[in-house]
């Protein structure tokens, strides 16, 4: 019996696995296999601090139990866990095996056969980094890796859902107590006016707080203190902008899929640190404005992390550290041009651009 965290040794390792198990995954398991495939494929940009014995624990834990469950919260299940379960699902890993998370997610997860998902009642909590039963399972430091497959929400849900008459803009915000501080990473109302009034001319603008509502299909909420904030107020004044948890409620469609299918369709993005964010990354062909005030992503996760890779190829990454850094970056945003759906800022203005360029 091998202790909770020890690692195992390629002997030790090679006594416990199930002779003819994952035969497809085998090289990955044994370091210098690893190597010497990272080496023949040039897989240069990949991670050279990856434990291969973690994925080993992982893939064994899964031919015991017949499952593999997620526990924690949203953003590192879209940047470390479901990228693994595509994995395991091309590798054909997944045969006679389930995996389970929380209600709702089925949109995430659209590459897996029904047999093969299952959904928990439960809200969600953080699960530290060493009680994670999958690999490189920590958005603050992972790096891509060679198990890890990225959905391409994009292409799958593009064409589905709601069409708008203009290019769409999509703002994702929050306003909770953040490691007991109160909020800190937040759109403030003189800055959400500005993008609804000014942006608001050209684009049809979908505004998201996410609070977990009894009549929104489909939304599983966290443990976060949610905290009091007029800005629904506010975007209810603008007919060109839609609340996006108002439409689900109202019209009872599903919150997960209803989103997926407007971010397919967006390509500018406004947002504030956290997981939802982190989904947003996962959109390329874009450009992304993030506040990030304070949290563990900067700087790997921007700079070198998920949101340089969820995506092929990755957004353009704006990055406001202050609230007047923020209101910069909507500046540029308001000068950008969409060409066919793309876009494309005036040459003018690429100095500017570069400043909060990650």
């Amino acid at each position: 019996m091998h202790s909770k965290g020890a690692r195992l040794d390629g002997r030790q390792y090679e006594a416990i696995r199930p002779k003819g198990l994952f035969p497809r995954a085998a090289s990955l398991l044994r370091c210098k296999a690893y190597e010497l495939n990272r080496r023949r494929r040039g897989m240069s940009g990949y991670s050279s601090t990856v434990r291969p014995y973690t994925l080993a624990r992982a893939l064994l834990a899964l031919n015991t139990s017949g499952q593999i469950e997620y526990t924690g919260e949203f953003g590192a299940e879209v940047t470390t866990f479901i990228p693994f379960v595509m994995w395991l699902k091309r590798e054909g890993l997944l045969a006679g095996r389930r995996v389970i998370t929380y209600r709702g997610m089925r949109p995430y997860y659209y590459f897996l056969d029904d047999v093969d998902y299952a959904e928990k009642e439960a809200k969600r909590r953080w699960l530290p980094v060493e009680e994670r039963a999958w690999p490189s399972a920590s958005t603050y430091t992972a790096l891509r890796c060679p198990w890890h497959v990225y959905p391409d929400y994009r292409t799958h849900y593009r064409l589905r859902g709601e069409t708008f008459a203009r290019p769409t803009l999509f703002i994702q915000n929050k306003f909770s107590v953040e490691w007991k501080k109160g909020p800190l990473n937040f759109i403030t109302l003189d800055v959400l006016e500005r993008i609804f009034s000014e942006l608001g001319a050209r684009f049809d603008i979908i505004y998201s707080r996410p609070r977990e509502l009894e009549n929104t299909p489909g939304f599983v909420g966290d443990r976060t203190e949610i905290c009091s904030y007029p800005d629904l107020d506010l975007a209810r004044r603008f007919a060109n902008v839609l609340v996006l948890e108002d439409y689900c409620a109202a019209t009872g469609t599903p919150y997960n899929q209803t989103k997926l299918e407007i971010l397919a369709k967006t390509h500018i993005f406004i947002a504030v640190q956290g997981g939802g964010a982190h989904l947003l990354a996962c959109f390329g062909n874009s450009v992304l404005l993030l506040l990030h005030r304070e949290g563990e992503e900067y700087p790997h996760a921007y700079e070198r992390g998920p949101y340089k890779y969820l995506a092929d190829p990755a957004p353009a990454l704006l990055l406001a550290r202050t609230h007047k850094r923020m209101l910069k970056g909507v500046g540029l945003l308001e000068q950008i041009d969409m060409t066919e759906g793309s876009p494309r800022l005036p040459r003018d203005l690429l100095s500017a651009f570069s400043s909060l360029r990650v």
